[in-house]
């Protein structure tokens, strides 16, 4: 790696950078020193004696009053051109809107949502999605009007401190961070604005207790960087199924802690991943991003068919061990693929084995009947399926008493 170009500036623990065209945006938040404001490069100059950069602090007019920009914590572009930065030193801190079209080194100010601190967003189209770290919530906000954006919806997160989102390719799902101790990353539907639903939420398997900072969505996984616990990609290919099937960790710290892994960027086209960590430095990661496993079984009755809930369906040598829900099913994935024995039990019925195959990529559907103890039937040796597919049934059969 070669140094192209150094600029000083403001002390600041936080800077945030993207790039639009050849232009690269950095801000920061909390500063000693003069303000660096927007801090844009034209990296075409980068090999040039002298590279070309700005610092722009444009003046925003906020209720009648001609504030100059100081600092942001986080900044945004979207697929339009346009520029969002969040917690701000205006207002209560929510996004500030600029257009980079009309002269890129020099951003024209738009407008601003100003509802609430927004820590980070995303946007897609004319969604933004904020995420308000100081009120425990993530927000959908209409970006119809750019001078006067409104709240659609918010959805709370389970710790309360929602840090940062992320949209997935599709449209449908969206991912959320609460930055503190044995906090998740949670998946929810947001398909229907008038009902966000959480699907799935999961943590670091390098530490429960392990705190996570951004998650990022890349074809089907989340890449995920983790205080203390580095990174964490996860597939979520299959909607309320997240699977963790690869990690790094940069880091020689453990627990809860604010040290470590601070952003995890896979979008080079190299494929290759960019880690910041914060005591260790810069990282440059691959990965083959292997695919995970899903489980979708219903334990019933072998006599009536009827669902046995809270029935414990565990896959040996895998890391799927859990209880059938109130419909007798279970829906889970691991990291391990192959030829599995499956231990189904529950009190008040005799405890079974049964043969499965797990396949990367592939979500496979099993029946496991179970008999209640002392019915009096001989049980045959297990016959497993000829074909296994994305979609199989396991079967047992048993003979007339």
């Amino acid at each position: 790696m070669v140094e192209k170009l150094f600029v000083p500036g403001a002390n600041s623990t936080w800077r945030d950078m993207k790039t639009y065209q050849n232009y690269s945006y950095t801000v920061h938040d909390g500063f000693t020193g003069p303000s660096d404001g927007i801090l844009i490069v034209d990296m075409s100059t980068l090999d040039n004696p002298f590279p070309t950069f700005w610092n722009r602090n444009p003046t925003i007019s906020y209720q009648g009053n001609s504030v100059p920009f100081l600092k942001a914590h986080n900044l945004y572009i979207d697929e339009n051109g346009f520029m969002y930065l969040f917690g701000s030193n205006i207002g209560q801190g929510g996004a500030l809107i600029f257009d980079l079209k009309p002269d890129p080194t020099n951003p024209t100010y738009v407008g601003i949502f100003d509802q609430y601190y927004l820590h980070d967003g995303f946007v897609r189209g004319d969604t933004l999605w904020g995420a308000a770290v100081s009120n425990g919530f993530f927000s959908a906000i209409n970006l119809l009007s750019k001078t006067s954006p409104t709240e659609m919806a918010r959805q709370n997160t389970p710790s309360g401190v929602s840090h940062n989102i992320w949209f997935s390719d599709d449209n449908q799902r969206v991912f959320t961070t609460d930055e503190t101790r044995a906090a998740f990353v949670t998946e929810y539907d947001v398909s229907d604005l008038n009902n966000i639903t959480e699907l799935d939420r999961i943590n670091s398997s390098l530490g429960n207790n392990a705190v996570p900072h951004n998650a990022h969505f890349y074809n089907n996984f989340l890449v995920n960087s983790y205080y203390t616990s580095g990174v964490q990609i996860v597939d979520v290919s299959v909607p309320g199924i997240m699977v963790e099937t690869a990690f790094y960790d940069t880091s020689p710290f453990t627990g809860n802690g604010f040290s470590g892994a601070w952003g995890a960027y896979p979008y080079l086209s190299s494929g290759k991943i960019l880690v910041t960590d914060r005591e260790q430095g810069l990282f440059v990661l691959s990965s083959t991003y292997p695919r995970a496993t899903y489980l979708v079984a219903t334990v019933v009755n072998g006599q009536n068919s009827t669902a046995i809930i809270n029935a414990n369906v565990n896959v040996l040598n895998g890391s799927i061990n859990t209880n059938t829900s109130i419909f007798g099913t279970i829906r889970k994935g691991q990291a391990q693929s192959g030829n599995f024995q499956v231990v189904v039990s529950k009190p008040g019925f005799v405890t079974d084995t049964f043969n499965i195959v797990l396949s990367p990529g592939q979500v496979s559907t099993y029946q496991f009947p179970l008999f209640a103890e002392g019915v009096g039937l001989m049980q045959n040796t297990f016959l497993p399926p000829y074909i296994f597919t994305s979609k199989s049934i396991c079967l047992k059969f048993f003979p007339l008493s």
